[in-house]
């Protein structure tokens, strides 16, 4: 019975995990800008979002996604993270100018992103998204 309770408290204390979500054209559109109403880059929410431009071969991509997981689940209230695949969606990429992976688009205002290229180590990531979207300006 001890161990059923002590175990039950783990669980309890772990926060949930949170899926980071692929998007395709439609999707992106929805939830992130949609470039058919507004030419000119303007985002549909407020929130913080890291896109992470990835291709299923990238090694690089494949070791950023656990430390883009990490992020989502410690700053799941104040960011959101998506991730679009280069080789399904290349009208995505080209918008962003992607053309090295992994790339990844710091949106951190309604109007304005940042680029950032290549794989990062986790410390060097989350002291990324600080800088681009909780530091004083």
């Amino acid at each position: 019975m001890l161990c059923f309770i002590v175990s039950s408290m783990s669980i309890a204390q772990k926060p949930a995990k949170v899926e980071i979500k692929e998007l395709n054209l439609q999707t992106f559109k929805q939830k992130v800008w949609n470039f058919d109403k507004n030419k000119t880059f303007k985002t549909v929410d407020k929130t913080p979002v890291i896109l992470d431009f990835f291709a299923t071969w990238c090694r690089p991509c494949k070791m950023l996604a656990p430390h883009l997981q990490t992020l989502q689940n410690k700053y799941q209230n104040k960011i959101i993270i998506y991730e679009i695949d280069v080789d399904k969606e290349p009208e995505l990429a080209q918008r962003f100018n992607v053309s090295a992976m992994p790339t990844l688009i710091f949106i951190d205002s309604s109007t304005s992103y940042k680029t950032e290229l290549g794989y990062q180590e986790y410390e060097a990531l989350e002291k990324m998204m600080n800088k681009y979207f909780f530091s004083k300006k």
